[in-house]
């Protein structure tokens, strides 16, 4: 199978699996998310960095030359502790890493990890990408739409990152991420979000 197929067939599948687990309408929350957030970018990436609490879960695709693999992620994040869960074809059985003030805290687990990836995952970063933000310890060159306080892309040590899509959570008025795409050096990751929640408490 080519490169370009098997990447093709790996998006696809992820996107039927979505399709199947949450129809791609709508992100459902599961605990209490703020009600509104601001209107202006500024206003609304400076409340989105300062989150302290979220979760998400969905599907991870990876490409790496003529490699790839799908899995299903989990992502809890709790002030500067994180915890990572991946599971499905990523090696042999599933993977969970728990990650405090951006560093993977068991050496051995990391090492794995980017055994398994092929890559260094940019942990500290990742957490604020998939809420649709940079990193503020980081400069980063922003690309904002036009119609919406969101980013439609942002470059960031050395990573392009994607949000071709976002989806309104359920009863609530804003919309977060639902694809998100982060790229260097023949390197791709494709998030595909399925479920979102996050709490002040």
């Amino acid at each position: 199978m080519s490169q370009d197929l098997r990447r093709r067939f790996l998006w696809s599948s992820l996107l039927a699996a979505c399709a199947i687990v949450s129809g791609c309408a709508s992100l459902r929350g599961t605990l209490a998310l703020p009600l509104m957030l601001p209107d202006d970018w500024e206003s609304r990436r400076a409340a989105l960095q300062t989150w302290p609490r979220f979760e998400l879960r969905g599907r991870v695709a990876v490409a790496r030359g003529e490699e790839g693999f799908t899995a299903s992620l989990r992502w809890a994040q709790r002030a500067t502790a994180s915890q990572l869960e991946l599971d499905g074809p990523l090696g042999v059985g599933g993977l969970r890493l728990e990650v405090k003030q951006g560093q993977i805290a068991d050496q051995i687990a990391r090492e794995d990890l980017e055994r398994r990836l092929g890559f260094s995952l940019p942990v500290d970063s990742l957490r604020y990408w998939m809420l649709g933000v940079p990193d503020p310890a980081h400069a980063a060159l922003e690309r904002v739409a036009t119609d919406h306080p969101r980013l439609e892309s942002l470059q960031q040590q050395g990573w392009t990152v994607l949000f071709p899509a976002y989806a309104k959570v359920s009863g609530l008025d804003y919309e977060l991420p639902q694809r998100i795409e982060v790229t260097r050096e023949g390197l791709r990751l494709r998030l595909l979000v399925d479920d979102w929640s996050a709490s002040r408490r």
